[in-house]
């Protein structure tokens, strides 16, 4: 393997030729004295310029993750929507009106529940099923306010950003509500 070229030791600063190209320090003596703090502080910046470095996509996945966590975590007591089925299978959050015919109600809470995955995969939805639970859950009038014209929506980062992180704290808090009912 060959020696990268010099660089300065992070503690006493000396040139040094380093081995590999996460090499700081020049010697097991000036790595005993690089703080953890600083480790700590290191890895929070990485973090921090790994969330500056994310795109509008990556961002949207990890808010319709979030959200889908607290779908079935806030439907995890109720049945499939469609089918009525209570099982040990894989749990989807459906949605009724499809985010891709759809997106300005991707994260609307009433266009979406616990749906089973034979119902939303293979049965793409099934929607005439799903319909009519919807309107006996949430009312005729509210289907159809759905159903109607939605003003479009362009989620922005910062739009994402605050959804991932107030439906990672409702699906916690739902999740520790299930807890807290099973014991």
């Amino acid at each position: 393997m060959k020696p990268e070229p010099l660089a300065d030791c992070i503690i006493c600063a000396k040139p040094f030729m380093r081995l590999n190209s996460m090499q700081t320090v020049c010697s097991v003596r000036c790595a005993r004295q690089v703080p953890i703090v600083n480790r700590k502080e290191e890895r929070k910046r990485d973090r921090e310029k790994r969330e500056r470095l994310k795109s509008r996509g990556q961002w949207l996945r990890e808010a319709q993750t979030a959200f889908n966590a607290f779908i079935r975590a806030r439907d995890s007591d109720k049945p499939c929507v469609s089918c009525g089925r209570h099982h040990n299978g894989q749990w989807h959050a459906g949605h009724y009106l499809s985010t891709g015919a759809r997106p300005e109600l991707r994260f609307d809470e009433r266009n979406t529940s616990k749906q089973c995955q034979p119902c939303n995969v293979h049965l793409h939805g099934n929607l005439v099923l799903y319909r009519a639970e919807l309107i006996r859950r949430i009312g005729l009038a509210e289907v159809e306010r759905l159903e109607g014209p939605q003003p479009q929506r362009k989620f922005t980062i910062p739009d994402l950003r605050e959804i991932r992180d107030k439906y990672r704290a409702l699906a916690r808090e739902a999740m520790s509500t299930e807890r807290r009912g099973l014991e």
